[in-house]
């Protein structure tokens, strides 16, 4: 058979029969890649600083009590904020940009609710005679966070309460329909289970002087914010018209309230909520008056979501001016009708008086709730800075939660405690405080990470990722499409029947289902993309360890392992 040669040449093909991997192929590129763990948004935005990828990913593979511990490290109220935080986690949630975002909230009542775990699990740090005694100054959210992390870090904490019980506005100001006491209760005990001791019914600068505190090491201040705002109008002190702190502690204390037939309720924040569904549990018909819209309301949105979903009535852009008696022994209250103007000094829209506009609504009572403020009479003067207390006052004296300023929220009540309480270790063992926080920040929103900190403690050199994952950082191509699982909620007419919780927990598979839906930004889930699309197979994984690494002899760089990444891991990096 004749060949034409120059097919003949084309047949001919070189072959090695010896390795290529003697030939570093490596330096033929100019980039390699590395990890780049990043900060996720959800977790940048939660003031406690929990680490949400890592719960929700132990969370989708069943490992409650795992991610409950890791919840823990950071938060030590998770069943109380899985029911009444305002959750920014989810308003700054990558997927939300993609379909929904992932229900954190419910995840962290989830595990909360489902986990076994109990203190003996988290053993304080053993500190032998370097340890310190601090006094903590009330018992709630802020006071119990501060107290939880001192105990920890391994100090000696006496925890005074004015009170008869702990939790603050946890226990005396939120209806058991949001926050059941059993819960709150079970998140107490945990922490008292630490080595803490408590001073109930003692009022610093009342029972004890606030100067009988200096034989403690230090010292942490947070009252909270118990004296009630008055409205300064006329009619204010007359019967039927309640304080909306006080209407609250007393259907907390369980005491019989009786209500008329219409109830009035003044103002737009959590406390009027709280209040207004609470008079409809008590069998009135209840109306909200506002002097701003419903867009400028600061209570949680969820909150004014619900309250209209169970029949609360809204009057918005009036201004209370004077209460009087009306007919038939009920109260007439006259309003100022108001318009939007400019932006205040906290950037709302200011609310102007439309000059010789007048509204008079009668109704059986009125309850104001338009804010409370901190009882600073038995604060030493040289504390108090713009009518609250400076958070380092002075040496040894550091303060938190209403009292200084801050957002007046749960979760930034427990962020300033768990913050004194770095704050105040940091300082007794004489280190440079500026110099840790810096390394242990969550993000650029002021969150700290506890693990993180007791990592720095012990020397390591670790310290939590400065940058955070954007979304157009993500590869959504690997993720499908869903959708939220919606909250089931008891029916309007079991839950306005009494003080029931309306909010349903999440079932073993919906949670599941919820937290595989988490993008898990920055951080790495072991999916093995990079592993299974490296043309040079030059990836390595661990299963076991769960761990990458790199033949960086042989990578040449060619950035496919980067662009299969889908959670913006893997990094590109010019190593000429």
């Amino acid at each position: 058979m004749n060949i034409h040669p120059d097919l003949l040449n084309e047949l001919l093909i070189p072959i090695s029969y010896g390795s290529t991997a003697v030939i570093e192929t490596g330096k033929w590129g100019f980039q390699k890649p590395y990890t780049n763990f990043m900060t996720a948004p959800c977790q940048e935005a939660c003031p406690a600083g929990i680490n949400i990828p890592e719960f929700l990913y132990l969370t989708s593979e069943g490992r409650e009590e795992e991610a409950f511990f890791s919840v823990l490290r950071e938060n030590p109220l998770p069943g109380v904020c899985g029911r009444a935080c305002f959750h920014p986690c989810e308003a700054n949630c990558n997927r939300s940009q993609y379909d929904e975002s992932v229900s954190i909230q419910a995840l962290e009542r989830y595990v909360s609710d489902r986990a076994s775990i109990e203190i003996d699990q988290i053993q304080p740090i053993p500190c032998g005679e370097s340890a310190k005694s601090i006094a903590v100054v009330g018992g709630g959210p802020s006071g119990l966070s501060c107290a939880y992390f001192l105990s920890i870090l391994g100090h000696r904490v006496t925890l005074f309460e004015a009170k008869k019980e702990l939790g603050g506005v946890l226990r005396w100001g939120i209806p058991e329909y949001r926050l059941p006491k059993s819960v709150l209760k079970r998140e107490i005990r945990r922490i008292l289970s630490l080595p803490i001791e408590l001073k109930t019914g003692v009022a610093i600068g009342k029972d004890v002087p606030i100067e009988d505190l200096d034989r403690f090491d230090a010292i942490y201040l947070s009252p909270g914010a118990g004296l009630k705002v008055s409205l300064k109008i006329e009619g204010e002190a007359m019967k039927r018209v309640w304080k909306g702190g006080e209407f609250l502690e007393r259907i907390n204390s369980k005491e019989k309230i009786r209500l008329g037939k219409e109830t009035l309720v003044i103002g737009g924040g959590n406390t009027a909520m709280d209040v207004a569904r609470s008079a409809l549990r008590l069998g009135s018909k209840v109306t909200i008056a506002y002097r701003r819209t419903r867009n400028e309301m600061p209570a949680i949105k969820d909150e004014i979501d619900e309250a209209e979903e169970e029949g609360m009535r809204f009057e918005f852009l009036v201004q209370p001016v004077k209460i009087r008696q009306g007919q038939k022994r009920r109260l007439a209250v006259t309003f100022q009708r108001m318009k939007l103007g400019g932006s205040d000094e906290g950037g709302r829209p200011r609310a102007i008086p439309i000059k010789g506009k007048f509204l008079t609504l009668e109704t059986d009572d009125v309850i104001t709730a338009v804010g409370e403020q901190v009882d600073l009479s038995w604060i030493p003067k040289g504390f108090v800075r713009g009518g609250l207390i400076g958070l380092n006052p002075s040496p040894k004296v550091f303060a938190g939660g209403d009292a200084v300023d801050q957002p007046r929220t749960i979760a930034t009540a427990i962020a300033s405690g768990k913050r004194a309480a770095m704050s105040m270790d940091i300082s007794l063992r004489g280190d440079s405080e500026e110099a840790i926080l810096s390394r242990i920040q969550v993000g650029n929103k002021g969150s700290l990470s506890m693990a993180s900190y007791l990592s720095v403690r012990e020397g390591e050199t670790s310290a939590e990722p400065k940058g955070v994952a954007t979304y157009q950082q993500m590869n959504p191509l690997y993720f499908a499409p869903s959708q939220r699982v919606k909250i089931r909620k008891r029916s309007r007419a079991k839950t306005l029947k009494n003080f029931s919780e309306v909010n349903m927990g999440l079932r073993a598979d919906e949670a599941r289902f919820s937290a595989s839906r988490c993008f898990s930004c920055g951080t790495c889930n072991y999916c093995y993309n990079c592993y299974f699309f490296c043309p040079e197979g030059v990836v390595s994984l661990d299963p076991f360890s769960r761990t990458r690494t790199v033949d960086f002899s042989h990578c040449k760089g060619c950035g496919t392992c980067a662009k299969a990444c889908p959670r913006a891991v893997v990094e590109m990096r010019i190593t000429l």
